[in-house]
């Protein structure tokens, strides 16, 4: 199935077609559950979100891997966050929604989304209501959002969320996004009576779907000792010098603010398996997925896909 042109508009147009790759069950019926995966800072990767799409075809549930990098001239992001907003992710993934959502052979009401670093900070942001605001986002959508290593250093001074049940998962040696943000940023959301649930794989390192030994990334731009807190509007506040920028003036200047080198993977095909069955264990659990919907698979990859 061909998901979208190769060509993308330019402007606020650009969010209209989603790009990417869509696995369907290989017994697939009608009404399926799905889920949207969005990247991480190193773009598409078949160890990551193609895996995890693949685990979650064989697993019953359709997944559409989101190309937000690629129809931009974008390999990756890992030295140069400035090269890319992340309101443009946020975009494709409410693009990608209405696109599954008209699917006949989806279940529009059992739709997720799920993304590792970067497509974990996006997929959080399409709960929280300002972010949505800013999208036009009026209807409820997604059913719940799957957060793997969210970089937390940008939180909502005022983190109100939709209802949809929310999932943190965590590596207790990541030494990338870290845990502390993350923690306390769940705990905040929590507090203002989201329905957010922590999980950590306390061996795991950052991006923990590559195989072999943890990798270290010396050019990788690392913001996880310093903390701004977004207002409702979009403006970012240092939180130790109370200094105002925009989001702009942040990827102007982040150099400034972060400091080089993190370790990734270390985890491998083990734990990628393991990360999908807690997944759809959280969604059954929290209704966002029907029971026994999402585990009718026997196998642990399959599931036809087309690129788009």
């Amino acid at each position: 199935m061909t998901v979208g042109p190769r060509t993308r508009p330019k402007g606020p147009a650009a969010d209209a077609t989603p790009h990417g790759e869509l696995y369907v069950p290989a017994s697939s019926a009608a009404k399926m559950p799905a889920m949207v995966v969005l990247s991480s800072s190193a773009g598409v990767c078949d160890v990551r979100e193609r895996r995890y799409a693949r685990l979650l075809a064989a697993r019953g549930v359709a997944a559409f891997v989101v190309d937000s990098f690629g129809p931009r001239g974008i390999k990756n992001t890992m030295a140069d966050q400035s090269r890319f907003k992340d309101e443009d992710m946020e975009a494709d993934a409410f693009a990608a929604f209405d696109r599954l959502k008209d699917d006949p052979r989806i279940d529009p009401g059992a739709i997720a989304v799920m993304g590792v670093s970067k497509g974990g900070h996006c997929a959080l942001a399409t709960a929280l209501v300002a972010h949505r605001r800013r999208h036009g986002r009026t209807a409820p959508d997604f059913a719940a959002h799957i957060c793997i290593v969210p970089p937390c250093h940008i939180q909502m001074r005022n983190p109100l969320a939709t209802n949809r049940p929310i999932l943190f998962l965590l590596g207790g040696m990541d030494d990338y996004t870290g845990n502390a943000q993350a923690t306390e940023y769940a705990r905040r959301l929590q507090a203002t009576g989201a329905d957010v649930t922590t999980l950590t794989y306390p061996k795991a390192h950052h991006a923990w779907e590559r195989p072999g030994q943890p990798l270290w990334l010396p050019d990788a731009e690392n913001y996880s000792d310093c903390l701004f807190w977004e207002e409702d509007n979009g403006d970012l506040v240092h939180a130790t010098t109370g200094e105002t920028l925009t989001p702009s003036d942040l990827l102007r200047r982040r150099r400034e603010f972060c400091h080089m080198g993190a370790h990734i993977g270390g985890g491998g095909e083990t734990l990628a398996r393991r990360t999908i069955r807690d997944i759809l264990a959280f969604l059954e659990g929290h209704g966002a997925f029907p029971p026994g919907r999402a585990t009718t698979g026997t196998t642990d990859d399959g599931g036809d896909h087309a690129d788009g």
